[in-house]
C-alpha cells in the first residue's frame, strides 16, 4: 500500500494564512481532489479546523490530535471521519486494509494513504512516504505557516515534474530505496 503526502505552497513555502489556504486556484483544487478521492487522508487538528470541522467528501478522514475528545462530536456527525491520538494509525490501516475498504465503501479497492497537513504532520511522516506531491505556486501570499520540510534537499526523493503553467508547478517526488 502506498503512503503519500500532498502539499501546496507559495513561492516562500507558505501553506496557510490566518488558519486557511489564502489562494483559490481551481486547477490545484481539482488535482488535489483527483489524487486523494476514494483514499485515506490523514491530517492534524489545525488542518481539520481549516476545513470548518467538516471531513473531505469521498475520503476516509483521519484527524490526529493530542486531544481527541475535543473532536469526538464530529465523528458522531460524519461517517467518514476518525479522530485519534494514535500516530501509528497508518499501520492499523495497512494491516486491516480489507476491513477498512469494506467498512468505508467509497474507498478504492487498492486505496492509498495521504498525509495532507499541516507542517508538523509533514515533518513527522514524510520520511515514511513513497511519494510526495508538491504544488509550487509562483506567487507570494504572505502566509503565516510554512512548509518547513526540505524535500529538495532530501536525497531519498527524486523530483519528477508532472505539470507546469504560469501559476504553479506540480512535482512528484519519488522515494528511491
Amino acid at each position: 500500500m502506498n503512503i503519500e503526502a500532498i502539499v501546496a505552497h507559495d513561492c516562500n513555502k507558505g501553506i496557510s494564512k490566518n488558519g486557511g489556504i489564502p489562494w483559490n486556484i481551481p486547477d490545484d483544487v481539482k488535482f488535489f481532489k483527483r489524487i486523494t478521492s476514494k483514499n485515506v487522508v490523514i491530517m492534524g487538528s489545525k488542518t481539520f479546523i481549516s476545513l470548518d470541522y467538516k471531513p473531505l467528501k469521498d475520503r476516509l478522514n483521519i484527524v490526529l490530535t493530542k486531544n481527541p475528545e475535543k473532536y469526538f462530536k464530529y465523528a458522531s456527525i460524519y461517517s467518514n471521519i476518525i479522530i485519534t491520538d494514535n500516530e501509528n494509525i497508518h499501520l492499523d490501516i495497512i494491516r486491516n486494509a480489507n476491513e477498512y475498504s469494506s467498512r468505508y465503501y467509497f474507498l478504492n479497492r487498492h486505496f492509498k494513504i495521504f498525509y495532507i497537513g499541516g507542517d508538523a504532520i509533514y515533518n513527522k511522516f514524510i520520511s515514511i512516504c513513497d511519494v510526495v506531491w508538491v504544488t509550487k505556486i509562483k506567487t507570494n501570499y504572505d502566509c503565516d505557516i510554512f512548509f518547513s520540510y526540505d524535500i529538495d534537499g532530501d536525497e531519498t526523493f527524486i523530483p519528477n515534474v508532472k505539470f507546469q503553467n504560469k501559476l504553479f508547478d506540480i512535482i512528484e517526488y519519488l522515494k528511491v530505496v
